[in-house]
């Protein structure tokens, strides 16, 4: 069956039609003179579709006369009709090959060379470089492929304020990308104290280098003196030394927080009233936002916005559109005071305290120990929070 249809693909074969009354006799007539034909179909009460060869369609003429039938060719298939229809748009296949092998062509070739990594260096002498080194817009790709590693260790040594470079190539792209060295910042060598960074509880002091000028125990305000940078040194003769030296050493001190949270114990809600919506639309050019129309009620007093949608005319850099407009749909609210209970605004006051232990804490420094208290006053519960700490209050002066 397979071979029999790849056959009159490549013959050529043609979908028929046949109306009439006596359309079985003709297709009877036609097999009897040696047209093959499949695929018959009976469509409607005296109309017939079927599949034949192209080439034996003279044969069924004379029957159609004699059996009274009108026969109709549908679609002509097969490769010898595909050729054909083809073989008429020449020049546009020719084009299109001669399209696709510029194409081909071109994209052998490198046109752009991408530098990234780079924050202090001069692009353009990187760029410069590469040049000289033989990677540029317009170098064949096979030629740049089996230079890499040693384009690679040859830029390294004409850039030795690098640590590391690789080059990507991908398509048309040469992507160099670089990793510049990062040289630790200077250091103070000078003299100089340790001062407290806040107040606190002194527990524990770790000198090395300098002068402690409090003990445990002490209680230290925010700029107090710690580490003095001088040292003494007695001589056996009884004279004394002194020397300007920079202070070094901690000095852990017990400090404390406090985090205040006001909650009400009555808030206004938003309650949906009747079907009125107002729709608004706004133009967005960068930063500035520019009204277009609306529809609803002349201004938005006493609406609440329910949804916003935003359809992006001009995309932009980082996340942020260009151009874009913005629909905002409001519906018509009352605002009606809803009681609070006290154990309700508690646990409200509870989490907002600590979301903020987190902004009040320096890094890695973890509460020791924390106290809370509250009160009602005048309608809104008062939420107080210390958290104690141990933690380094010694800085540079």
């Amino acid at each position: 069956m397979i071979s029999q249809r790849l056959s009159a693909f490549f013959q050529g074969y043609l979908v028929a039609m046949v109306k009439g009354t006596r359309c079985e006799e003709l297709l009877n007539r036609g097999v009897a003179g040696g047209v093959i034909l499949w695929d018959i179909d009976k469509k409607a009460p005296g109309t017939i579709l079927f599949k034949m060869h192209a080439h034996q369609y003279a044969k069924l003429r004379p029957f159609f006369f004699r059996t009274g039938t009108k026969g109709k060719i549908l679609r002509k298939k097969g490769w010898p009709f595909l050729w054909r229809r083809v073989w008429r748009k020449k020049g546009w296949l020719l084009g299109m090959a001669l399209f696709l092998g510029l194409l081909l062509a071109l994209s052998s070739f490198i046109w752009f060379v991408e530098i990234t990594g780079v924050e202090k260096l001069d692009k353009a002498l990187i760029r410069q470089h590469l040049a000289v080194l033989g990677l540029a817009p317009g170098v064949s790709r096979r030629t740049i492929a089996p230079q890499r590693d040693w384009l690679i260790r040859e830029l390294r040594i004409r850039l030795p304020e690098v640590v590391w470079i690789t080059i990507r190539i991908q398509g048309v792209v040469a992507e160099v990308v670089v990793a510049e060295k990062r040289l630790p910042p200077p250091v103070d060598e000078g003299p100089g104290n340790l001062v407290a960074a806040k107040d606190g509880l002194i527990t524990e002091i770790l000198l090395i280098e300098g002068t402690p000028l409090v003990r445990v125990g002490d209680t230290v305000s925010l700029g107090d003196p710690l580490i003095l940078g001088e040292t003494t040194r007695v001589h056996l003769d009884g004279s004394i030394e002194t020397k300007k030296v920079k202070a070094a050493g901690e000095v852990r001190a017990r400090v404390w927080y406090e985090i205040e949270v006001d909650e009400p114990l009555a808030i206004l809600e938003p309650r949906v009233v009747g079907g009125e919506q107002k729709i608004v639309y706004r133009l967005r050019l960068g930063s500035w936002l520019l009204p277009l129309f609306s529809r609803g009620a002349g201004d938005v007093g006493g609406f609440v916005r329910q949804d916003r949608a935003v359809k992006t005319i001009i995309p932009g850099r980082n996340s942020l559109s260009l151009v874009e407009i913005i629909k905002d749909a409001y519906q018509r609210v009352e605002w009606t005071t809803v009681q609070v209970s006290p154990e309700a605004a508690l646990l409200k006051a509870r989490k907002k305290a600590e979301a903020r232990i987190q902004v009040v804490l320096p890094a890695g420094v973890q509460p020791e120990r924390t106290q809370e208290s509250w009160r009602l006053q005048a309608g809104v519960l008062n939420y107080r929070l210390i958290i104690e700490t141990k933690e380094n209050i010694a800085v540079p002066d």
